[in-house]
């Protein structure tokens, strides 16, 4: 049995800086966001445009969102299937960063959430 909950943070709601006098559009916040590293991904923080996540870093939100996930797949629903049915439990939160990364948590049938994997 495979749990996936996916989450988006769009472009337009991180606090992106860009330099050099550019303007601070989608374009040139891809162009900066794309050389970011997992770290720099982690630290970046929602914007005041985003009225549920302001302030809040990605790592924060990811934190915040794995009690969905760990909710999910701790419910008795589940619990009883993976038990009963004999499935085998792979739960994973997927968050998409600005259209240029992906973070990919699994997390533990006991509802630890590891470290998150990077594709850039």
């Amino acid at each position: 049995m495979i749990v996936i909950e996916l989450k988006v943070a769009r472009i337009d709601y991180l606090d992106i800086p860009v330099t050099g006098g550019r303007i601070p559009n989608r374009d040139n916040k891809a162009l900066v966001l794309k050389e970011y590293m997992l770290p720099q991904v982690l630290q970046l923080k929602f914007n005041n445009r985003d009225k549920f996540h302001n302030g809040k870093s990605i790592q924060q939100w990811i934190d915040w969102e794995a009690a969905q996930l760990r909710g999910y797949i701790t419910s008795t629903e589940v619990v009883k299937k993976v038990k009963d049915g004999g499935f085998l439990l792979k739960a994973h939160l997927v968050v998409i960063v600005g259209s240029r990364h992906i973070l990919v948590c699994d997390m533990d049938r006991n509802g630890k959430l590891a470290d998150p994997d990077h594709i850039p």
